[in-house]
């Protein structure tokens, strides 16, 4: 049985020549006598064969020619190596002068000395992500701020969005870091042909590419809690149940992928350190333990394509209920409902299958998909989140400036304003404590709603949720419960 289809093309190029000597010296007996050629001989960088005897072979220098950059092509064909085949049928020394004046005069058509061949396809998806990395955190930051400054919103619901955020700002700053210091070669030495990697720095590339790790699945699994939380706020779980210590959310939110993350790291450390020229984990997406990280995510994925269509579910069964235009609200709640995609990581599920040799539309997908998630949260969930906008409203109702004039409306009802802290209350005049917590409990509990409907008061795509009272969600003990 012959070599598997991708094994000379997995090979580096001297491996592939030695391995050409190696099939064609068999032969040699058969046919090479018979032409009066030399017998091939590999001298540690060409394989020679196919040369008569009394003449001179000529092969391409052993380098990877950028031939996409102007003139390059020419180089790789004017400067060759040269070597003699003798009458005798032996072979004289290769001469390799032509190729050294190559790597003294035209290194940039070479690809050597931590220099890659220009990639456009490459360098298009290292942009898109670094771009959208740096957009999201920055949004995700904005909406922390947003989420956390204002006292009259603060509820369990909000503080999970707020460690959901945490995760991915931190998950998109150490994915650029790490990308930044692999593309800038931040832990080979250049100085070398064939860069070397830096041992010292080791332990450095070794703790980044963890915390790249850690923060991925660390987000995947606040993923699972937000879907979590939010179908057991249209269960009667809500009604038997009061809430979760808020510090069993941050267990499984921080600790449990710091358990499987560790697992995977001493088994990937006990199988690379079996090579020795392994260097930072590199490659780490190999091997059959790579299912302790890709299990874990993708079950929590899938768990959470689960609760969306429960919740799908549980909605259409509510507006059944109702008597007018039935079949136009389901469907409306069908489509609102997608706006759950992004928060849930349902989009991560197609990034689990990888053809064998991906195209540019699949890695500019995956490369958008991935990075902008953050985009879609702090859009969706903070920036267009009506109890957000009211707050910041109120606040810049108060600032003396004629550009928020707009503001200043007429009023001819009562505003309510909820205070869902026990502290924060008692600051409050002019309603009992037991109706200022109730507000609080329904007011929670109705944004929720909002939520699974994947929009809020002030959204365009909210008006398909005026069928849903405030009567049909359950109301637990503490979806008002403090941080």
């Amino acid at each position: 049985m012959g070599p598997p289809r991708d094994y000379y093309r997995l090979m580096s190029f001297t491996n592939r020549e030695n391995a050409t000597c190696t099939s064609l010296s068999a032969q040699a007996e058969k046919f090479f006598n018979l032409t009066r050629t030399c017998t091939p001989d590999f001298d540690k960088s060409l394989c020679w064969y196919n040369v008569t005897f009394g003449e001179q072979g000529h092969r391409q220098c052993p380098f990877t020619f950028c031939t996409s950059i102007p003139g390059c092509d020419q180089v790789a064909l004017d400067y060759k190596v040269n070597r003699m085949c003798f009458s005798n049928g032996t072979w004289g020394e290769s001469v390799y002068s032509e190729c050294i004046h190559v790597l003294r005069n035209h290194q940039k058509c070479i690809a050597g000395y931590c220099q890659t061949c220009p990639d456009m396809l490459r360098e298009a998806v290292i942009n898109v992500s670094l771009t959208l990395s740096v957009i999201s955190v920055g949004v995700l930051v904005s909406a922390l701020v947003l989420f956390s400054i204002f006292d009259s919103i603060q509820c369990r619901r909000l503080s999970i969005h707020k460690q959901l955020a945490i995760a991915f700002v931190f998950r998109f700053t150490v994915l650029a870091i790490w990308t930044i210091a692999n593309t800038s070669n931040f832990f080979r030495d250049c100085s070398h042909f064939n860069s070397v990697p830096l041992r010292d720095w080791e332990w450095l590339c070794k703790l980044l590419l963890w915390l790249v790790i850690y923060f991925q699945v660390a987000s995947v699994m606040w993923m699972l809690i937000e879907g979590l939380y939010l179908y057991s706020r249209f269960t009667v779980f809500a009604m038997r149940h009061g809430e979760a210590p808020y510090w069993m959310y941050l267990l499984a939110g921080w600790g449990f992928p710091f358990v499987v993350v560790n697992s995977w790291a001493i088994v990937h450390q006990y199988q690379s350190s079996k090579n020795q020229n392994s260097f930072c984990w590199v490659p780490y997406a190999q091997g059959p333990h790579l299912w302790i990280l890709a299990g874990t995510m993708g079950l929590a994925l899938i768990l959470n394509v689960l609760f969306l269509l429960a919740i799908v579910i549980i909605l259409v069964q509510k507006l059944r209920t109702e008597n007018s235009a039935e079949s136009k609200k389901i469907w409306r709640t069908v489509k609102a409902t997608i706006f759950l995609v992004p928060l849930l990581g349902v989009s991560n599920i197609p990034l689990f299958y990888e053809p064998e040799e991906p195209g540019a539309i699949y890695m500019l997908g995956s490369a958008i998909l991935q990075h902008s998630q953050g985009i879609f949260i702090a859009v969706l969930y903070c920036f267009l989140n009506g109890e957000i906008q009211n707050a910041v409203k109120r606040q810049l109702s108060k600032v003396p400036f004629q550009w928020f004039s707009f503001l200043h409306r007429p009023r001819f009802e009562t505003e309510r304003t909820y205070v869902p802290e026990q502290g924060v209350v008692n600051k409050r005049l002019g309603m009992p404590m037991e109706e200022l917590n109730q507000s609080s409990s329904v007011r929670c509990s109705l944004a929720s709603a909002q939520e699974a409907n994947g929009t809020s008061a002030s959204h365009p795509a909210a008006k398909d949720f005026a069928a849903i009272d405030d009567d049909s969600l359950p109301k637990g003990n503490g979806d008002n419960a403090s941080k």
